[in-house]
């Protein structure tokens, strides 16, 4: 029974081994497909490191390490593996994680098309002033919908560094749009004297 269990437990090392590789893989695709990037930033929870993974890769170097001092070789296979699927999940984990300015859009997470957004789509935006930078608040219509329906919000947190070069390139690409959309001045009582 125990030799069962062990082979069931490798199996499942070596199908996330497989599956981090892959999700790695998918992301460096999706950041390699990515066309005239303006800029670019990272956006995790830990210093602009995703979370989660970092923390994961941290205790699992800290294992390996007490592992190689108590030498114990029949256990270094599976702290490999996990140090391999460590370091994909990061892989994947920071890749989408990182905002990417380009000149067709915004992309908040390169691995979900639904936080990808084309300028053309975007309505207006506000600026709110945050500790440590500005939060964009940008409001856009989705494609195939009535405006009531397809109405969605994205946030994009921008750090300071990183805000007057945002700013110029948002600039450039909605100013005019939003402006040109502008309601005209009427006289209101000149319209009702009428």
């Amino acid at each position: 029974m125990e030799e069962m269990l062990e082979i069931f437990f490798r199996g499942v090392i070596v199908m996330f081994t497989i599956a981090s590789t892959l999700l790695a893989g998918y992301s460096f695709q999706n950041k390699l497909r990515l066309r005239t990037v303006r800029m670019s930033w990272r956006s995790g929870k830990l210093r602009g490191y995703p979370l989660f993974a970092t923390v994961f890769i941290g205790l699992i170097l800290g294992l390996s390490a007490i592992v190689f001092l108590m030498g114990e070789v029949s256990r270094y296979p599976i702290i490999v593996a996990y140090i391999w699927i460590g370091s994909m999940w990061f892989i994947s984990s920071y890749l989408a994680s990182k905002y990417y300015i380009t000149d067709y859009g915004i992309v908040k997470n390169i691995n979900e098309p639904s936080q990808t957004i084309p300028w053309f789509q975007i309505l207006d935006y506000v600026e709110y002033p945050k500790k440590g930078g500005v939060e964009y608040l940008f409001n856009y219509s989705e494609m195939d919908k009535s405006l009531m329906e397809g109405y969605r919000q994205l946030k994009l947190f921008v750090p300071q560094s990183r805000y007057n070069a945002v700013k110029k390139i948002v600039s450039l690409k909605l100013e005019n749009k939003i402006e040109g959309q502008s309601i005209p001045d009427i006289d209101l009582k000149r319209i009702q004297e009428d």
